[in-house]
């Protein structure tokens, strides 16, 4: 996962959202990756949160619909990792 993050955050260009989604919300409650992403446009799955028992240090908690909002709103998103 932190593959994938590091990649993903390095192509990122200005205005990019990241939505952070299945084992990568670990990342929001992660102390070294709430410090790094302190300053990105970030969404975290809130229903991939409570599956794993955790709750997000960072970005704004976004449930499924709100994830179509965003997608219509800014387009199709590009995927990083498995």
């Amino acid at each position: 996962m932190s593959q994938d993050l590091e990649l993903a955050l390095r192509y990122r260009m200005e205005g990019d959202l990241v939505v952070l989604m299945q084992d990568a919300v670990m990342a929001a409650a992660a102390p070294g990756w709430c410090e790094r992403l302190a300053d990105v446009p970030l969404y975290v799955m809130k229903e991939d949160l409570q599956a794993r028992g955790l709750s997000s240090g960072i970005g704004m908690e976004l449930d499924m619909p709100g994830l179509i909002r965003l997608i219509a709103e800014h387009g199709s998103p590009q995927t990083w990792g498995g």
